[in-house]
């Protein structure tokens, strides 16, 4: 009796380990289409970006897994400090946007806000806005580590396992 259930508790840690790394090895937070991006208050200074488009989001809670594809818009301003990179990131997004491309940016674990250390077990927490609604910006994510990973790049499994089927999950639900 004993030695069952030192096995199955050896087996429920390895279980869960198991799922903690797979987990861990998505690294994009958003993967899109992005059919078009404006640029507020203007172009030549932008401080906000609304990016329209079909998008597979993180479901919120450190889970590993993704929202279904969704079409709507994303809403952004950007975070003190982070000014050059946010700017160089947003035009690279209006140069994809319309070609149908399938990409992901942006770091899918951040910093948790209720953990005053700030560990990175918390998934990125996006909102896709209906066309019409009404928003408040979010704050820019952190770039990915790759910048702007397009569908022609490679991107090993040991990156992102799950890259190739949402790809094709986005790709459909934006036809």
């Amino acid at each position: 009796m004993k030695a069952a259930s030192v096995a199955a508790l050896i087996c429920a840690v390895i279980v869960l380990t198991a799922t903690v790394v797979i987990a861990k090895h998505s690294t994009i937070g958003i993967y899109a289409i992005v059919d078009k991006v404006v640029f507020e208050p203007d172009e030549k200074s932008p401080e906000r970006i609304r990016i329209w488009g079909v998008f597979v989001v993180p479901v919120p809670m450190s889970s590993g897994h993704y929202r279904e594809p969704q079409r709507g818009y994303l809403y952004f301003k950007i975070a003190p400090g982070m000014e050059q990179a946010s700017k160089r990131e947003w035009g690279e997004l209006k140069a994809l946007a319309g070609t149908g491309q399938c990409i992901g940016f942006a770091h899918y674990w951040v910093a948790n806000p209720a953990d005053p250390l700030g560990n990175p077990h918390h998934s990125l927490e996006v909102q896709v806005h209906r066309n019409g609604d009404e928003a408040a910006p979010d704050i820019y994510p952190l770039p990915h580590r790759r910048g702007i990973v397009r569908s022609a790049d490679e991107v090993a499994p040991e990156v992102d396992l799950d890259y190739e089927s949402i790809m094709a999950k986005l790709h459909k639900a934006w036809r």
